[in-house]
């Protein structure tokens, strides 16, 4: 998938299936993102564990220059229940749906931005969070047209509530989970 002048948008799953697996691994540990930690250590330390294991899928934003590539930032996607405990019947409803029952579940099953991240090399002129979104939302679609599903789920800090606000996301509820995240939601239009 071409994306902007020379990035190139390519999923984990293939390139760990090329000739130069240490190259990958090399680039992938050079991965910097010091405003989000989670997000460094995400990519160092399980995306390929969790790509061979079909816990997730993570796509790769590549920069090519002259013989040369770096990553210049990713996401992942994820299926996902999510605990609606101590949340009211009628913000499970709105969230859910008017079906009857769902009002009574205490997790609901849904798709996940697991993570979203940009290389400390590059910035938001390169590829910007809502671009990254926008193209996790992309690969989304195409499961939900093969295996159902409406809702998008995506854990953040504070400081991004606004921002995935921007980008078409309400919370869950106003409070932190265990997890010492804010979980948010979209829901997605009929197919």
């Amino acid at each position: 998938m071409a994306l902007k002048s020379d990035l190139i948008l390519s999923p984990l799953q293939e390139e760990m299936n090329h000739d130069d697996a240490e190259l990958l691994e090399r680039k992938i540990r050079e991965f910097s993102c010091k405003k989000d930690t989670d997000v460094e250590s995400f990519i160092k330390e399980k995306s390929m564990i969790y790509e061979r294991s079909g816990l997730s899928r993570t796509y790769l934003y590549f920069a090519y220059n002259q013989n040369r590539f770096d990553i210049v930032a990713y996401f992942s996607v994820a299926i996902t229940a999510t605990s609606f405990e101590g949340i009211s019947k009628s913000r499970k409803a709105k969230v859910l749906g008017g079906k009857p029952g769902r009002e009574t579940k205490d997790h609901f099953g849904g798709l996940l931005v697991a993570q979203l991240g940009r290389n400390d090399s590059f910035s938001s002129l390169d590829i910007s969070g809502t671009e990254m979104i926008a193209d996790a939302e992309k690969i989304i679609e195409k499961g939900r047209y093969y295996l159902g599903g409406k809702i998008v789920y995506l854990d953040c800090r504070e400081s991004l509530i606004h921002f995935y606000q921007d980008n078409g996301y309400s919370l869950l509820k106003n409070e932190v989970y265990p997890s010492g995240y804010y979980k948010m939601f979209k829901t997605l239009p009929r197919i």
